[in-house]
Formats: structure tokens, sequence, C-alpha cells
């Protein structure tokens, strides 16, 4: 008896440890890059402004994925993707002279495992999409 108790007892602790984290997973790519504007670039997660994940780096237009583990609840989410120009990473911004600003930010209640999708268009900004690929703006 005190055997089987205590199987029982392990099995809801191992649980509910499980429970409290799930996996995000973060797609991202660009569409209408210039010829010639075609950078390596790598996503960052940042979960209440901490780093938690970072992709592998790529080629913009090829896109890519990063996956973290997020403790359930309302969390800042920041996601920024990043360029390497003349051998140094910087956020892929207007300020620092990018066509757009490839970032997304927003305060988020994460209760289980979820997909974001982020399309980066040149042409008309980022767009944003739980669930099902973001789709691209009407022209």
């Amino acid at each position: 008896m005190k055997k089987l108790l205590g199987v029982a007892i392990f099995l809801a602790v191992a649980v509910g440890a499980v429970a409290q984290n799930a996996s995000r997973t973060v797609y991202f790519t660009y569409i209408n890059v210039e010829e010639g504007y075609n950078h390596d670039c790598k996503t960052q997660v940042y979960i209440d402004g901490t780093l938690a994940g970072e992709s592998a780096v790529v080629k913009e237009d090829k896109g890519g994925v990063v996956k973290v583990n997020v403790p359930r609840g309302k969390h800042s989410l920041r996601v920024v993707n990043l360029s390497l120009y003349e051998g140094n990473w910087e956020e892929h911004t207007v300020d620092n002279d990018y066509s757009i600003d490839a970032i997304h930010e927003e305060d988020h209640a994460f209760k289980k495992p979820e997909k974001l999708y982020l399309l980066f268009d040149i042409d008309s900004g980022t767009t944003h999409s739980w669930g099902k690929p973001a789709k691209k703006p009407k022209k």
C-alpha cells in the first residue's frame, strides 16, 4: 500500500513539473527581399526580458525556426530578428537603416504548446499569427 501511495505521489509531482512548461515554436521568414540585401540572419526569443532561445543562422529569404520552453502564464514576449552586416549582428530595425522593424512584442498568456508565425515583408512590415502561417498582405 505504501509503495502504491509513493508511486502515485511521484507521478503527481512529475506530471505537475511537466505541466509548468510547454514548448513554443517561432517560425519566421522574409518576403520581397531585394537582390543584394539577402543577409544572414537569426531570430532571438526573449521571455520577460531574458533570452530564451536563438535560431540557427539562415539567409533571410529561407526563413527559420526557434523553439523555446516557456512557463505557463502571462509573460512579456519579444522576438527580434538580427542581420549580419559587415561582421556585426544588429537588430533588423528602421533605426538601424533597414526597411522594416523585424520585431514582434506582446504580453501573451501561454497556456499550451503554441506556434507563432512571423512574416517579415520588406514592402509592408511585420505580420504575426498564432497557430497558422501569417498571410501575405493583399496588394
